[in-house]
């Protein structure tokens, strides 16, 4: 069954305008609508240093930025981060990245070779970004009462999704660095 649904993925991504397509939705999500749906988070932040969401913290937050976000951005921020969920970010970003992904994976490991299930790793990805949202969203509406369990599980899902974010490209580059290498030895590499 996952060999079946990997092989789907391939044959209906492996498509260079499908790639660049979702490419350009997410250049488009990040680059543009979350930098303008994230405004009115802000909009009476009582530190001018937080800038930025728990999510785009690269690799991870703590507990005490955490605590820290929620109490700076306010009761109207927190409000804001809770639209900025449902409006956009449960939906948008990450899915389209995700396909985007997948569709670069399955080009860099096409069906029939030893790692075409590869093109599986930005569903995992996109999942750890639902979690990671998910927590976000409980814990505005929560604050001040932050339970345990989201500062402890919260900055794993974060963690987990930037991981993705960064390995898959250098996944993507490997597997089209071994096919090119492949056509110049004559040996299959992958």
């Amino acid at each position: 069954m996952v060999t079946k649904f990997s092989n789907y993925l391939n044959y209906t991504f492996t498509k260079w305008w499908i790639c660049l397509l979702f490419l350009v939705i997410s250049g488009i999500c990040f680059g543009y609508l979350v930098p303008k749906a994230q405004k009115p988070i802000f909009a009476n932040c009582s530190d001018n240093n937080v800038t930025k969401v728990l999510d785009e913290r690269i690799m991870t937050w703590t507990a005490d930025d955490a605590k820290q976000f929620y109490e700076v951005i306010g009761s109207e921020g927190r409000k804001a981060y809770k639209l900025f969920f449902i409006k956009l970010d449960f939906w948008f970003p990450a899915f389209s990245a995700s396909l985007f992904y997948i569709s670069l994976l399955s080009y860099a490991f096409p069906i029939g070779s030893k790692y075409s299930k590869l093109n599986l790793l930005p569903i995992l990805g996109w999942l750890m970004d639902v979690f990671e949202n998910i927590n976000h969203y409980i814990m505005a509406g929560s604050y001040p009462n932050l339970s345990s369990f989201s500062l402890t599980i919260g900055p794993l899902f974060t963690f987990a999704k930037w991981l993705f974010v960064i390995s898959i490209p250098i996944i993507a580059l490997i597997g089209f660095t071994l096919r090119i290498l492949t056509k110049y030895v004559k040996t299959k590499i992958i």
